[in-house]
Order: structure tokens, then sequence, then C-alpha cells
């Protein structure tokens, strides 16, 4: 937006204080953009808040980004006291701001898991965990460590190989 500095200034500084329409005007202008108006026709999906729910159970939300509290809401999801103050995802009747449906919750991210996950894919399963896994049948058990570990226990081992068996370690030791 561009001021007429000169025929601004003229109606509005006194001749003894050579004050500019830009520095007049310009807290103003910085206000009325600050605050944000609410659309008069809403295309698509905007994020509010659950605040309220009325004595009847009648949800109230508010979309701080247009500056609207307290508006009555229609639900597609079921709605109770415990997610007050959750952020909701509104459509809008008609493309009207006064008139929300609350779509759904929105999903706080999850933080990613450090439980061991299993992937099998048919010719593949890889068990991956952050410390280790463990595999046990009664007295037998393998342990891999994250640390490089591999412990086989078990009473009896037996191991055949019908080619080449190798054993390689920086030192092997046999009883």
């Amino acid at each position: 937006m561009k001021l007429d500095t000169q025929t601004t200034t003229a109606a509005v500084e006194a001749p003894s204080e050579p004050t500019s329409a830009r520095t007049l005007f310009e807290p103003l202008l910085h206000r009325v953009i600050a605050r944000s108006m609410p659309p008069h026709r809403v295309e698509g999906i905007a994020v509010g808040r659950l605040d309220a729910l009325s004595a009847e159970g009648v949800p109230q939300v508010s979309i701080d980004a247009w500056g609207l509290t307290g508006l009555t809401a229609r639900a597609l999801v079921p709605v109770d006291a415990q997610r007050l103050g959750a952020d909701v995802a509104l459509g809008f009747e008609n493309g009207e701001p006064s008139r929300p449906i609350i779509l759904g919750f929105m999903i706080a991210p999850v933080p990613p898991s450090t439980t061991p996950v299993a992937h099998v894919d048919g010719e593949r399963v890889a068990l991956v965990a952050e410390r280790e896994i463990e595999l046990r049948c009664g007295e037998a058990a393998i342990v891999l460590t994250a640390d490089g570990q591999i412990q086989l226990r078990g009473r009896y081992i037996t191991s055949y190989a019908t080619a080449t068996q190798r054993i390689l370690g920086g030192s092997v030791n046999l009883n």
C-alpha cells in the first residue's frame, strides 16, 4: 500500500511539526495487519481448539488464527471433556466460518519407538532392537547385544556343517 505523502501530510500535520504520513500511519497499519480477520468464505480445513462443552454436550471451539472464540460446532467424531484444549481439524458448513464442524482431533507426533521391531517379508525375518535381542526356549538361549556380543547358551550345543566350518577370531579358546 502506497500513501501519497504530500496530500496526507498536509491534511494531518501541523505546519510546525515536520512529521511524515508514513510515521503517523505505520503503527496503525501494523496493528491492522497483525489482527487477522476471518475470511468471508472458507475453502478447505482450518485448525482450531476445543474450548468447552455445553451442559448438553455441544462443543465450543476457537480459531486463534482468525481471532474467533466461542463458536458452537457440530462434530463428526465423538467429543468428550477429556479432549478439552486439544487441537481439532475444522471444516465449515457451506463455507461459513461461523459454522464449524469438527472433523477430527489432531494427532501429536510420537517419538520413534525404542521397542523391538520385527520385519517379515516372506523371505527374511529381521528383529531390530536398541540394546539386546534374546531368543529363549527352556534352558537354551541366543543373546545378541548392541556392543557386538553373541552368546549361545544351552545344556548341549551341537554345530554341523556340510561344507567347511570356520571359527575365526582375535583368539580362539577351546576348553
